[in-house]
């Protein structure tokens, strides 16, 4: 898919638009097909759409089983569980991707690429040839089981789960096939799993990335320092805007972000494809976060930048975005990968990727015993149960083994009894050997108060 132009749209069956199967009826008995040597009967249904059709179901060579399964499918039709139709595989997913996901449900750029990936490359290869309703639970089991790398496979598992649940609600699919498909699938074999949660900057980390890139490379230095202080997500920080600044209560509202557009009804002015605004990513990415005084007076210098650049140059973009080019256009999602990695090679400091800001600033703000519940608004999350188990990395506390030196430090001040202290042998020793111990508050007392 190229970057300026919108999704493709597939071609699905019609049938697929007539919507649910509202009545149907039988047209008079069964017929017998001297070609196939079987009983049929015909049935004439009519659709949410209004389309009325005329289906044609080939059943047994005995006249009375014909007629008991053409009653067992009017019963179906009365209870809302006929199928009238038969579809592959491939084109179940044609309609419920192409029609559905991003026609009605109209998922993001990320959603469809990820998704697309998963029906093209992994699911259609081996399943799309067969019949949907003739599926089987071991057919899915054997097409998941190819993917090989445990993310994609856990993202299969689900498109899979809800694709199937969708079909078998529309009456595309009669069985439940996929509840519980994931627990049945062979995990790929894999390296030890690094927790990668645990990896976050120090305080004393951020601090020296945040001097040398205002040093280095300012171009990405104002997002850097949002991404530390506010924990914005990158595409929040290109979408920020200077209305959304409240100078005097010194909040930022979050009310948009920046990527590809799949939807291109409307075109908007000024900017590229891939700067396109979109809705946040969910409804409680819409909040406001506290700013630092430091960080309103580098946004103010930042603005007068801009103001000079506006007036010097007649065609400058105002479209009023914090981080933009020297000409006004807005940044895409990827602006910073190159000078980001410029400055992580001048740093020293091991690389961690753009988005672990996000959990830095989590730990960090945890390490200060702010409130959970805070935490998680800032970040825009749904429960701070979320974040403390995703976001914010468990410090651990570094531990010492120091019982030699306070055994030296006792036995230089004669800090033990005689009894204790006694290292003699046994039989030259009259007192009863006794484990080591330390002495009691009373020996401390008389040594440091006498």
């Amino acid at each position: 898919m190229k970057k300026n132009e919108p999704y493709l749209q597939m071609p699905v069956k019609e049938t697929f638009l007539y919507g649910r199967l509202i009545s149907g009826k039988s047209l008079g008995d069964v017929i017998y097909i001297k070609a196939r040597r079987k009983y049929c009967f015909r049935l004439l249904l009519v659709f949410e759409s209004g389309d009325v059709k005329m289906v044609q179901r080939t059943t047994s060579s005995n006249k009375q089983l014909a007629r008991q399964e053409r009653d067992e499918a009017l019963m179906e039709i009365a209870n809302g569980s006929f199928i009238p139709f038969s579809y592959t595989v491939k084109e179940f997913y044609d309609f419920w991707f192409y029609h559905h996901m991003l026609g009605q449900k109209r998922i993001t750029y990320n959603t469809y690429n990820a998704y697309r990936n998963i029906i093209e490359n992994y699911l259609l290869p081996k399943l799309g040839h067969k019949k949907l309703d003739a599926l089987q639970r071991r057919d899915l089991v054997k097409a998941l089981s190819g993917i090989p790398h445990p993310g994609v496979l856990r993202t299969a598992a689900g498109v899979v789960t809800a694709s199937l649940c969708y079909a078998r609600k529309h009456n595309y699919l009669s069985r439940d096939i996929y509840t519980g498909i994931s627990s049945e699938v062979k995990q790929p074999c894999q390296k030890k799993k690094v927790d990668t949660r645990q990896q976050v900057y120090t305080v004393e980390q951020a601090a020296h990335l945040l001097y040398l890139c205002k040093q280095q490379e300012p171009m990405i230095y104002l997002p850097m320092l949002l991404a530390v202080t506010a924990g914005l997500r990158i595409s929040e920080i290109t979408g920020l805007r200077y209305s959304d600044i409240d100078f005097l209560g010194k909040k930022l509202f979050v009310e948009r972000q920046l990527g590809k557009n799949l939807y291109m009804e409307v075109a908007q002015e000024n900017r590229p494809v891939l700067c396109s605004e979109l809705p946040l990513k969910t409804k409680n990415s819409k909040r406001a976060v506290v700013l630092a005084d430091f960080v309103l007076d580098e946004i103010l210098l930042e603005r007068q930048r801009y103001e000079k650049r506006k007036a010097s140059d007649p065609e400058f973009l105002d479209l009023g975005y914090i981080c933009c080019h020297e000409n006004g256009q807005c940044h895409n999602r990827s602006f910073y990968i190159k000078s980001y990695n410029r400055l992580m090679e001048q740093s020293g400091i091991s690389r961690l990727p753009w988005r672990k800001f996000r959990n830095t600033y989590a730990t960090v703000l945890a390490q200060y015993q702010v409130n959970m519940k805070t935490i998680s608004k800032c970040l825009g999350h749904y429960s701070p149960d979320f974040t403390s188990r995703i976001y914010v990395a468990s410090q651990k506390q570094e531990t010492y083994d120091i019982s030699k030196i306070i055994e030296e430090y006792v036995l230089a001040h004669h800090l033990l009894s005689k009894e204790q202290g006694c290292v003699e042998p046994k039989r030259q020793c009259n007192v009863e050997q006794k484990p080591y111990q330390l002495p009691d508050t009373h020996a401390y007392w008389n040594y440091f108060y006498d």
